[in-house]
Order: C-alpha cells, then sequence, then structure tokens
C-alpha cells in the first residue's frame, strides 16, 4: 500500500512533466483556463420569431478547455433541448422565448487544471405595447398661462425616449422652443407659456431601442385649445418640473437632471453647483431645462441648483447627486506555483461605493472557512497545503452595482530532491587560510533534509565548520588538509540524492581574492 501511494505522488503534475496524458495537470506543459471573452448582457427583442441569442464564451487552456453553461446557477441541457447549441464555447439560443429563457447566464472553462466561471450575463427581453385605443380628454390652457400634456406611456421594458408630434407626422415639437420641454423622465410635455396657436392635436411618439432592433409607437391625439387672453397676465417663474432630492448614479455613466418652469416672460434657466465649482464636463448644458454631465467623478457628487428666472421674479430648486462605483480591482493574486505542506496566503483587494464584498471560489465551487482553509474576506489562507490544494481559484467582488472577477492558478508542487538543475560546483576553489561557501540547492517539494559529507566522515558544526538550516556549508581558516570531495545529501518523504564537488586548495589567501 505505501509503495502504490508513493507511485501516485511520484506521477503528480509537478513531478513527471514528461506526463502528458490522462486527467493530470502537468507543470510546464499545461495550464488552466483563462477567459478571452466573456458573456455580455443582452435584451432581446419579446416575440422575433425564428430569432437567435449568442452568448460568448471563450477560453485559452492547455489543453483545450470544455465547456458548461448555467442559467440562474443550473445547467442549460444542453443535447437534451435543441434550442440549446454549444458552438466552440458559446451558447446558442434558437427561437428565445421569455417565460423559458429570462435569466442569468453563466459559462465554466475546464481543463484537467481546473475550472472558472465567468460573470454573469443577463438575458432580458424588451418590449413596448401600444397605447391604448380610448380616446383622450380634450384640454383648455389659456394664453400666457403654462399648461402640460400626459405621456401615460404603455408598458414597456427597458426605458423609452419621448418625442412629440403635433397634428402630423414628421411635425415634431422643436427641442431649441425654450417654451416647450419633453420630459425624457415621464414622457410629458411642458409648454411654459401658451400661445393661441399653439391650439392643435398632439402624439406622444415614444421609442424603445433594444440591442439588435428599435420599436416605436405613439398615442392617441391629446386635444389642446389654447383660449386668447386681450391681456395676458405676467407672473414669476413657478418649477413645475424638479428631478430628485437624491439623485442616484455611477462614476464613469452620465447624470442627467431635468428642470422647468412655468412662467410669462418665458422664463430662463441656469444651473449652478452649491457646494463647489460646476463640472466643466456640463459644457453647454448650464443653461437650459436638462444638466447633463457625462463621465461622472467622486468629485461631481453634491447639492445642484436649478433657477429660473424673468423680469417677474425667479424660483429655484435644489436637489443631491450622489455618485456611486462598481467595483474595481486595487490588488488581485497570481498564479502560483507552491511547494507540498507550505501555506499559502493569497489576497484581493476592490474599491466601489458601496464597500464590494468579496468571496471566493475554487474550481468554480464556494470556498469556506474549513479544515486548512481560512477565508477572512478578501485574505485566503490554506495550511500544509494538499496535492488537491491544486487548482483555480477566483475572488469575486461585488456590490448592488456589479461584480469583478479575478484569475489565478495555484499548482502545489511535490517532488523529490533532484540535483539536476543546480548540482554543487563541481571544482571549487580556495586559498589557504581563507573561507570558502559551497551551496547545496536541489529542486525538491517539500523542502528536504539537507547534510554535507567528506569522503565518508558527516560534517557537523565546529569552530571551522559550519552547516546552515539551508544548507550552505562554510568552511574557515583552510588548509591543505581540507582538499577533497564534498557531497551534499538530499531526502524528502518521496526519495534521496545527492552531489558532489571537489575542494581545491592552492597558494595564500590573497590568491582567494584573485579567483573572485
Amino acid at each position: 500500500m505505501m509503495e502504490l501511494m508513493l507511485c501516485l505522488l511520484l506521477l503528480s503534475s509537478v513531478t513527471l512533466n514528461e506526463v502528458v496524458g490522462g486527467d493530470v495537470c502537468v507543470s510546464g506543459h499545461d495550464s488552466g483556463p483563462v477567459f478571452e471573452e466573456q458573456p455580455s448582457s443582452l435584451i432581446y427583442p419579446e416575440g422575433l420569431t425564428e430569432g437567435k441569442v449568442t452568448l460568448n464564451c471563450q477560453a485559452r487552456a492547455s489543453p483545450a478547455a470544455s465547456y458548461r453553461w448555467l442559467v440562474n446557477g443550473t445547467d442549460v441541457p444542453l443535447g437534451l433541448d435543441l434550442r440549446y447549441t454549444l458552438v466552440a464555447g458559446n451558447l446558442v439560443i434558437s427561437s428565445p422565448e421569455s417565460i423559458r429563457d429570462t435569466g442569468s447566464y453563466q459559462c465554466l472553462a475546464i481543463n484537467r487544471c481546473g475550472t472558472i466561471i465567468s460573470r454573469a450575463a443577463n438575458l432580458k427581453f424588451g418590449y413596448l405595447n401600444d397605447f391604448p385605443s380610448d380616446s383622450r380628454s380634450p384640454q383648455t390652457a389659456y394664453e400666457g398661462i403654462g399648461a402640460f400634456l400626459a405621456c401615460q406611456p404603455p408598458p414597456h421594458y427597458p426605458a423609452l425616449s419621448y418625442r412629440w408630434l403635433i397634428n402630423e407626422f414628421p411635425n415634431f415639437i422643436k427641442k431649441d422652443d425654450g417654451r416647450w420641454f419633453v420630459s425624457q423622465v415621464t414622457g410629458n410635455l411642458y409648454v411654459a407659456k401658451a400661445e393661441p396657436n399653439d391650439t392643435g392635436s398632439y402624439f406622444c411618439f415614444t421609442t424603445i431601442n433594444l440591442d439588435i432592433s428599435t420599436k416605436s409607437t405613439f398615442s392617441k391625439a391629446n386635444q389642446l385649445t389654447v383660449l386668447p387672453d386681450a391681456n395676458p397676465r405676467k407672473s414669476a417663474p413657478n418649477i413645475k418640473v424638479r428631478f430628485p432630492a437624491e439623485t442616484y448614479a455611477l462614476a464613469g455613466h452620465t447624470a442627467q437632471l431635468e428642470c422647468f418652469a412655468y412662467g410669462n416672460p418665458v422664463p430662463k434657466l441656469r444651473w449652478r453647483k452649491v457646494d463647489g465649482l460646476m463640472p466643466s464636463k456640463a459644457g453647454s448644458t448650464i443653461e437650459g431645462p436638462m444638466l447633463v454631465l457625462p463621465e461622472l467623478s467622486f468629485d461631481d457628487e453634491g447639492v445642484y441648483e436649478c433657477e429660473a428666472y424673468n423680469s417677474e421674479g425667479s424660483d429655484t430648486y435644489q436637489g443631491r447627486i450622489n455618485v456611486q462605483g462598481q467595483p474595481e480591482w486595487l490588488q488581485v493574486m497570481s498564479d502560483s506555483e507552491v511547494e507540498i505542506s507550505s501555506e499559502l496566503h493569497w489576497s484581493c483587494v476592490a474599491a466601489g461605493k458601496p464597500r464590494p464584498s468579496v468571496r471566493w471560489l475554487r474550481n468554480g465551487q464556494p470556498l469556506s472557512t474549513q479544515d486548512r482553509v481560512e477565508v477572512n474576506g478578501a485574505r485566503l489562507k490554506i495550511s500544509n497545503l494538499a496535492l488537491e490544494d491544486s487548482g483555480m481559484y477566483q475572488c469575486v467582488a461585488e456590490n448592488k452595482h456589479g461584480t469583478i472577477y479575478s484569475t489565478a492558478e495555484l499548482r502545489v508542487q511535490v517532488q523529490a530532491p533532484d540535483f539536476r538543475l543546480n548540482p554543487v560546483r563541481k571544482l571549487i576553489p580556495a586559498a589557504r587560510g581563507g573561507q570558502v561557501m559551497i551551496e547545496c540547492r536541489p529542486r525538491a517539494a517539500p523542502k528536504p533534509s539537507l547534510f554535507w559529507s567528506r569522503g565518508t566522515e558527516l560534517l557537523t558544526n565546529s569552530s571551522r565548520v559550519t552547516v546552515t538550516p539551508d544548507g550552505i556549508l562554510w568552511i574557515h581558516n583552510i588548509s591543505r588538509a581540507d582538499e577533497g570531495k564534498y557531497t551534499c545529501f538530499a531526502e524528502n518523504y518521496l526519495g534521496k540524492a545527492n552531489s558532489t564537488g571537489h575542494l581545491s586548495v592552492r597558494g595564500h589567501i590573497g590568491f582567494q581574492y584573485l579567483l573572485q
């Protein structure tokens, strides 16, 4: 039994580089999977017949990786459901259906060195229903007074963009007309100061943009009648469209704030940052009904104010932008080859707002504290490493805004002592009266016991001879009698090896310096 166990250890991946077959990961020859392409989230048009969804997944690996897919944590029934096809590593879904195929998809790449799992890609289905066929109630406004028409968009996913038609297609309300404003939040149409020639039929025109198609629909007519007034009353601004008191936006993304006011004369609108300088990236949008802040940074966080003003007065409104961030790596682990019975320490550090949590995976499976494994948030410690600890490891950082993965391969080395790559020097020159250092550095895992002999005499520490714990032999105050063969012996539980060099003593101590 002991001979069989020793044989299995000697056939480990890091012991015999010549082995290239079977299920053993071979050091210097094989490599675990590393993703080159991962699936991305997709919004597919609902009801599109004869279509296909392709979720991409490719990994480099030696030997080549095989692939599995999960949907909501359960295996995709490849081979059992003909709608699912694996093309290389990519998952192709034929005639996708919202009820059956909506979900979170992950790809697993597998070879004999280990398994890694991809980021999650969400497959969702976009739709835009038609507006109800019911007629809309006519509305009346008075000249010089503000008014609005409600869009009341139909059920949809994802968000819509809005425009309004007046009387007939394609007569759209002009965005550069300061009297009018179309909210991209509600779709409602606002007029700051109605005029008699605004009388007409208005249609809310909605558009949905999906990854592979666009769909638009428009409402029934909203009849607006503006009654003339011989002496329209002037009025100070009154802000009617207000951005949220608390807006949460992601760093690197764009924030848009809306603000619009009724008033006569038509109010002008301007923006400022209450607690700092307005970001230069706002550009020309610091005036007008919409403030656009592209590529947000954490410095852009703060309180923003919209002011509407005309000759009759002004009105202001304030709200706060809170900038948050998706996780991003500050420190990750790297591929490691570690000798058996030693200790592994890895850490992953991620930034983000809210602060990301970190979890660990081994070969695609959750890793938790048990036996020799200690998981402490962003730190992983494995004590007394064993062969079965070899594999693919991932640390996963996540907050409510996203999830990121970092991958590394761990190889636990096991090897009988071997001097072939680093033998003891064959000829070791030394000078009388001087000292000499002879190194003994075999490859071995776990670390071997090392000892020296001169001929058949085992060397131990004395006034002139020192053998350090890491196997270095020092000889001080050298004489002719020290000349001869010196052998280093290395031993661990897998085997033994030795290497011999010849110490040649010449001249006096000055000769030693000439040799250095």
